[in-house]
């Protein structure tokens, strides 16, 4: 047998073994920066659960009730619900239109509206011109009704609509949006596309949400919706975190509009119809957006209280959960102090006490909150041990820095009932934690002890931007912050801007967030504070009662009361007119004249300091003809 060849083997150079030495280097740099990496970008809490036996607790979503403000007390007037045959018979279910029917009849009557049924082209014609005429699910209309509409939206009568009002013709066949377009003043239609769940959002200075919270997230049983491009967009559908849809060929699609023709007809149109809410949170909703609706269509004034002070369209906090890396929150404080920028500093404890030198710097740059003693996962936790840590963390924090705090960023940002009730037996005044993107402002949750507020983040971190998305430049951070800032004044909410010290650690990383806040101000129409300022705003304003009475001749009266201990300054009004400013004279509180300001979403008017127990009543004049 012969023998395989074998190449024997090289000798080693001086230069194979340095280029071995080298690679050998790189390898364990590599291997060193990736650990740093690690530590920086991953959840290290995570990875503790994740090594213990214990892992974190299922936690139940708690969403904070929404106080809907009384409806205006109306003086007489007449509403008209149009009932479509054609229409009724495109439905299945031959029950479903009728019940539609009798829900609209319900909610009109509920206004205090004589409430009559019309049907056929002829009726519409001998309508009095200053009726509403509702007219739910109109899909399938024939030419006559629609020439009928369109001559009385020509002779300035007020118009409700909903869904695809008159997309298919007398047999119920397709002809397309563009008889709903034309009318409604829109410059697109279209179906909404996409996967469920399917989300309308109403931001503030709506006059359909007037009375919600702004930013208010509404789920619906997702069927093909109407959506169009206008310029009066009142609510727009979205996705879960409150980011726009596209209507068809770009821009935000509309879900909702009221529009003023130059006839004086006022269209109020919604792309779905009244009863398909995904839950009774989301029903009860719906039906305030229809019930604004048609008292602004009918004529009626509607009216709010701003959910910022001295008039701000939002407010902003800049927050830093100090963690890992715990040294690096000095560089923001100094950072961000040099320009008088209100900061809040969520501690872990267990960590604080090894930088005693660090409290009087965080202090004096702003507010000290707790974020647990260990960062673990507290919600979902029996309330022994939920109420034991939260108490040593707030021992903790006092021993640290004198002071006890009112916030608490609990972590993974979850919360449950038990947290809530921990939390304000202990002395504290808010959470910094989700909302699950419910609305765009702070929620109030009573309970048996007291009030906690819930600020909501409903923008993106530090952590999603930089570790999520893979945006690690400056120049993205900082673009990723602004554009959270237009999405917040868009809403009229909170942009909690949060931070985490082992993330924002360098010079232009802080300038990033600089630019945040010199955007806010350049902007003027943003509120910066610190958390602990806006939860204490928030109490105080809910304790606000607002209520709106109309007098014979059309005049409005605007009664404000404090409910609460405190006096409550720097209060504006948002007042919704259904016509004209000429048409009404400045506000009057006795025979003081109020500031006021018109614009495009109606009358602001600054209300004097509102002392504890005090009634105010405000004369909106209406001028004669």
């Amino acid at each position: 047998m012969v023998a395989p060849v074998v190449e024997p083997p090289r000798r080693r150079t001086p230069w194979t073994w340095g280029a071995a030495i080298l690679l050998l280097g790189a390898l364990v740099a590599g291997l060193v920066g990736g650990a740093v990496l690690l530590w920086r970008y991953v959840d290290v809490d995570s990875l503790i659960e994740a090594a213990s036996d214990e892992a974190p607790p299922p936690v139940e979503e708690l969403v904070a009730e929404v106080r809907l403000p009384e409806l205006p007390a109306t003086a007489e007037w007449t509403a008209h619900i149009y009932m479509s045959q054609r229409s009724a018979a495109f439905f299945p279910d031959p029950n479903y239109y009728p019940a539609l029917i009798d829900r609209w009849e319900s909610i009109l009557a509920g206004l205090g509206a004589d409430v009559g049924l019309v049907s056929g082209a002829p009726s519409i014609e001998a309508l009095p011109a200053a009726e509403l005429l509702v007219i739910p699910a109109g899909v399938c209309l024939d030419q006559g009704e629609r020439d009928a509409i369109r001559r009385r939206v020509d002779d300035g009568g007020p118009l409700l609509v909903t869904w695809a009002l008159g997309a298919r013709d007398e047999n119920c066949d397709w002809v397309g949006f563009e008889y709903l377009r034309d009318l409604v003043g829109a410059e697109t239609a279209g179906t909404l596309e996409g996967e469920p769940p399917t989300y309308i959002v109403v931001p503030h200075g709506s006059v359909v949400a007037a009375g919600l919270p702004p930013g208010s997230r509404l789920e619906l049983r997702t069927e093909p919706w109407i959506t169009l491009r206008a310029g009066a967009s009142n609510a727009f559908w979205s996705d879960w975190a409150l980011n726009p849809l596209s209507a068809p060929e770009g821009g935000v699609g509309s879900g909702a509009i009221t529009h003023t023709t130059l006839s004086g007809a006022r269209i109020a149109w919604f792309g779905y119809r009244l009863d398909v809410a995904a839950a009774p949170r989301d029903q009860r909703l719906l039906e305030r957006l229809a019930q604004n609706a048609a008292l602004w269509a009918a004529g009626h004034v509607l009216a709010e209280v701003d959910p910022w002070p001295a008039g701000h369209r939002a407010a902003m906090a800049i927050t830093q959960d100090v963690e890992h890396s715990f040294s690096n929150s000095r560089r923001l404080a100094e950072g961000l102090s040099e320009l008088g920028v209100p900061l809040t500093f969520f501690v872990v404890t267990q960590l604080a006490r090894e930088h005693p030198e660090l409290a009087g710097v965080l202090a004096a740059a702003g507010e000290l909150g707790s974020h647990s003693v260990d960062h673990r996962q507290i919600a979902g936790r029996a309330w022994g041990a939920q109420l034991a840590s939260i108490n040593r963390a707030r021992a903790d924090l006092a021993e640290w820095s004198g002071e006890l705090p009112l916030g608490f960023r609990p972590p993974r940002e979850l919360f449950d009932s038990l947290t809530l009730e921990a939390w304000q037996r202990s002395g504290g005044l808010y959470l910094a934690a989700s909302n699950g993107a419910r609305s765009a402002v702070p929620g109030i949750f009573q309970l048996r002890s007291g009030r906690v507020v819930v600020l909501p983040r409903v923008v993106d971190d530090d952590y999603t931007i930089i570790i999520s998305r893979g945006q690690t430049r400056p120049d993205s951070l900082r673009a990723a912050f602004v554009a959270s800032l237009e999405k917040m004044r868009g809403l009229g909410g909170l942009n909690l801007v949060t931070l985490h010290s082992q993330l924002i650690d360098s010079r232009r990383e802080i300038e990033a967030v600089a630019s945040a806040v010199e955007a806010a101000r350049d902007a003027g129409d943003v509120w910066l504070a610190r958390t602990g300022e806006i939860a204490e705003w928030w109490l105080a304003r809910s304790d606000l009662e607002l209520t709106v009475r109309e007098r014979d001749d059309r005049s409005a009266i605007l009664y404000v009361r404090n409910n609460g201990a405190s006096a409550v300054e720097s209060v504006w009004l948002h007042v919704y007119l259904p016509e004209e400013p000429a048409t009404f004279a400045a506000p009057e509180l006795g025979d003081t004249v109020l500031e006021s300001h018109y614009g495009a979403g109606g009358l602001r008017v600054r209300l004097p300091t509102v002392r504890p127990g005090e009634s105010l009543e405000i004369l909106l004049p209406r001028r004669r003809a």
